[in-house]
């Protein structure tokens, strides 16, 4: 489920076009679109409260 805007994926993993992140412990997986509207943020390794 996308941490972000809370998109389900099919199967019981993340498909490979979804982001994976760490914070303060937690993986968190982001959407292909989620990913895409915020990889500024992302690649400036900003947490996800921050976008």
């Amino acid at each position: 489920m996308c941490a972000r805007c809370g998109t389900a994926a099919e199967g019981d993993t993340a498909p490979a076009t979804w982001l994976c992140a760490v914070e303060d412990g937690r993986r968190l997986h982001f959407c292909e679109g989620c990913a895409r509207l915020h990889i500024r943020a992302i690649e400036s390794r900003l947490d996800s409260l921050w976008w």
